[in-house]
């Protein structure tokens, strides 16, 4: 009840805040509400949250007020899955007090920051982890559970669905090094495991399929590996690089990214092309290392307890297994993101790190390697390692996100108000993301996109009829010398006050000739 107090209080707070992919999913959540299964589907992104956002949709809750619950929702389900974790790996009872409050913060904190599908993917891999590790929670009926846990994870984001089956075989080795003698049952125990996880995401692994016309069940590891390409050319999201039209009924294109020209690449097909990803992977291998510390100062703890425990002959076997069992999704979960795009503001992607960060130096302050410290010190590091980073990401990050959005929502209010609705194209770039596209989604307008250079030329050919830029930029000097384009500020600050301190500024096309569609 104390967290939901928490996130009601937070969820009010950053009720107007936006971020692109959150435009995403709610507009493919409005599709299913509204029985649109066409537009609904899309390979990029996992369903399950748009699926919960669709729920409240139905009861007519408002688009922004389902994600907030559905946000609400997620955290839930993380703090759940942070306590099973505690619970699994016997981390005792006033550690489990301490690591649920931090989640129970941690949690609510990221559900408000940004509206994606990570917290529930991290609560639900919790979850499931969760089960695979307590000796309590054994036979057919667990192991169909821990299935369908996974396959849960997997329509929640693809990412799951090898990191599911990675995580399974980690586990069966792990008990087979353990049990050698039990070969039969783990191999019973993983078949199980994965026929549940495989009849979970196989519908929409097939329907995937049929879209698509091949074997499917994500598009999104092609376009992020193709975002971290030789710089040769631009490599980025084209529904940010080129003015274009969105398919008919679409707010943006970036809802189904999937049918874009993306340029994608090999390794292999050149020599020059293998080094950059070797580049890649060592240059993830750094940002990963940074992401898991803005998580927990002191996870490295945790392998050095490994480490030690495996050492040291007098370490009880039940902690080496323990520290084996607690690096697994951190370290599988690094490795699954390794060749792909990762980037330092991504802290998001490992969110499933956090409670078996926090079991194990929980664990290890009970350990042999660990008791020539001081108790009340190495207490204090494992809280200090925990909050520190929470802090400090609240302090530096604090409530930024929302910025953008409230200046969409304003900027929206005023469009309407003078009747000058219709397609937009321009990012209009603040803190807290492109309030250009978020002016589109809260009108229900086409958003036609951005250049990285756009000019007066580009912009009267992308269809639209309004161009949102950010006040006083050079662009906005240039459309204001241009004849074909009407600065809007009259129009939408009647009174002449308030329009110089605004942040964006409005710019109405003089004729929007037609684009291509994608």
């Amino acid at each position: 009840m104390a967290q939901l107090a928490v996130l009601v209080v937070l969820g009010w707070h950053f009720r107007h805040a936006l971020n692109t992919d959150a435009v995403a999913y709610i507009r493919i959540a409005s599709y299913y509400a509204d029985g649109n299964v066409a537009l609904a589907v899309s390979g990029y992104w996992g369903p399950l949250l748009s699926w919960l956002m669709a729920g409240f949709l139905k009861l007519g809750v408002p688009e922004l007020v389902a994600a907030r619950l559905a946000m609400m929702v997620s955290a839930q389900v993380f703090l759940w899955g942070c306590v099973a974790v505690f619970e699994s790996f016997r981390v005792p009872r006033w550690w489990c007090v301490i690591g649920a409050v931090l989640a129970a913060l941690a949690g609510a904190y990221w559900s408000a920051l940004e509206i994606t599908p990570d917290l529930l993917l991290a609560g639900i891999i919790a979850l499931a982890v969760s089960r695979m590790c307590d000796d309590t929670k054994t036979g057919g009926f667990s192991d169909a559970v821990t299935g369908l846990l996974w396959g849960l994870a997997y329509l929640t984001k693809a990412i799951a669905l090898p990191l599911g089956c990675l995580t399974m075989l980690a586990f069966a080795g792990l008990d087979y090094l353990r049990n050698c003698g039990a070969l039969p049952a783990i191999f019973r125990q993983v078949l199980v495991r994965a026929a549940v996880f495989a009849l979970v995401a196989a519908p929409w692994v097939a329907t995937l399929s049929l879209k698509y016309h091949q074997f499917t069940f994500s598009t999104t590891a092609r376009i992020s590996h193709a975002l971290t390409g030789p710089p040769d050319v631009d490599r980025y999201h084209p529904f940010a690089r080129t003015f274009h039209q969105p398919e008919p009924g679409r707010i943006t294109s970036w809802e189904e990214p999937s049918l874009m020209a993306y340029r994608t690449w090999s390794p292999f097909e050149s020599a020059a092309y293998l080094r950059h990803q070797i580049k890649v992977v060592g240059r993830n291998l750094v940002t990963i290392a940074v992401l898991l510390t803005s998580l927990n100062l002191g996870w490295w703890l945790l392998v050095a307890a490994f480490w030690c425990a495996r050492r040291n002959p007098e370490s009880p076997p039940q902690a080496r297994w323990n520290f084996a069992q607690l690096l697994v999704i951190p370290v599988l979960l690094s490795a699954v993101y390794l060749p792909f795009s990762v980037l330092i503001t991504q802290q998001r992607f490992f969110y499933a790190a956090f409670p078996f960060f926090f079991a194990g130096l929980a664990l290890w302050t009970e350990s042999a390697s660990a008791q020539r410290l001081n108790a009340r010190f190495r207490q204090s590091l494992v809280i200090i390692s925990t909050c520190l980073p929470l802090l400090a990401a609240v302090m530096v990050i604090g409530d930024s996100t929302k910025f953008a959005g409230e200046c969409a929502v304003e900027l929206a209010n005023r469009i309407q108000a003078a009747k000058l609705v219709g397609p937009i194209a321009g990012s209009g770039s603040l803190r807290g993301g492109r309030a250009g596209l978020y002016v589109g989604f809260l009108l229900k307008q086409p958003w036609h996109g951005d250049e990285l250079a756009p000019i007066p030329a580009s912009l009267k050919h992308s269809g639209a009829r309004l161009v949102v830029v950010k006040r006083n930029s050079p662009l906005a000097q240039n459309l204001s010398a241009d004849a074909a384009f009407t600065n809007a500020d009259g129009v939408l600050f009647p009174t002449g006050s308030g329009a110089d301190d605004f942040p964006l500024q409005i710019f109405e096309v003089g004729s929007a000739a037609p684009k291509r569609r994608w």
